[in-house]
């Protein structure tokens, strides 16, 4: 008797379970029904738009807005093996995880923010800005940033004598002097240089301590920062962290650009009212 009540009570209890569960299932097929079609199915302008795209609309980055916590989040505080140590990098270097060089981001937000502000003051007072990334992976957002500011940028190979002989290496791509054809043609140098892969352009580097154009790089744990004007410390294998800084930079040089043109407004306004005194 007592097995027999034992599984009259499991029956039971089997029972009830799914009554229960059958009633949920209905309750919450009855609210999706309930529920408008458009909050469910998101528009169709956010289905074709990218991922990637999506991720970037949400939110402008600038240097204002610039966070530890971004960068951390970019992968900017990993450095090389402790076998590849530059010595000059210890002031920027928090410590070191499984062999590991581990870059403090404190230090990597101030140099950040100080090449921000060169690059502006250089925009503002009409300035060129050459952006060189030439390392596989980052031709796309050395492009991006360069056309962002309205800027140059060279994406491939860095050609020797570009800034040293650019009359040989340019003149053939400078359009000729409409007055004088038989004139040299006139080739200009940049007055800034952000570099993102200093490692492979030692011969760009040279050229512009040269022609004494100043230098913003990122300088990971393997690179003397002495080398260039404006160290960056953060990590130059990350794709995404060095997408971030280039386009701070950039976005800083667009700012400089747009008060720069407020101000030829400006004052082009004030010589018009002067004029009709």
């Amino acid at each position: 008797m007592a097995s027999r009540s034992l599984t009259q009570v499991l029956a039971w209890n089997k029972s009830i379970f799914r009554s229960t569960a059958v009633r949920s299932f209905s309750s919450g097929a009855v609210r999706c029904q309930q529920q408008p079609a458009q909050d469910i199915v998101p528009p169709a302008e956010a289905m074709k738009m990218p991922v990637r795209q999506q991720v970037r609309s949400s939110e402008a980055i600038t240097p204002y807005n610039m966070t530890i916590a971004k960068l951390l989040a970019a992968g900017l505080h990993l450095g090389h093996s402790t076998s590849l140590w530059e010595p000059s990098t210890l002031p920027f270097i928090f410590g070191t995880r499984e062999g590991i060089s581990i870059i403090n981001l404190e230090h990597t937000l101030v140099y950040l923010r100080r090449a921000c502000n060169v690059a502006r003051e250089v925009a503002l007072r009409g300035g060129s800005i050459l952006f060189i990334g030439t390392r596989p992976g980052f031709q796309d957002l050395t492009i991006e940033a360069a056309r962002l500011c309205e800027g140059y940028h060279v994406s491939s190979k860095w050609i020797p004598g570009t800034l040293t002989n650019a009359h040989q290496v340019l003149g053939r791509h400078a359009p000729p002097d409409p007055e004088d054809p038989g004139r040299p043609p006139k080739t200009y140098k940049p007055d800034l240089i952000v570099l993102l892969n200093p490692l492979e352009n030692p011969i760009a580097i040279a050229e512009a301590q040269l022609n004494k154009i100043p230098i913003i790089a990122i300088t990971d744990t393997d690179y003397d920062p002495r080398i260039v004007t404006y160290p960056i410390p953060a990590n130059d294998d990350s794709i995404r962290g060095v997408e971030l800084i280039a386009k701070v930079i950039s976005t800083a040089a667009k700012d400089g650009a747009f008060r720069r043109k407020q101000l030829l407004d400006q004052q082009e306004k004030q010589s018009k009212f002067s004029r009709r005194r």
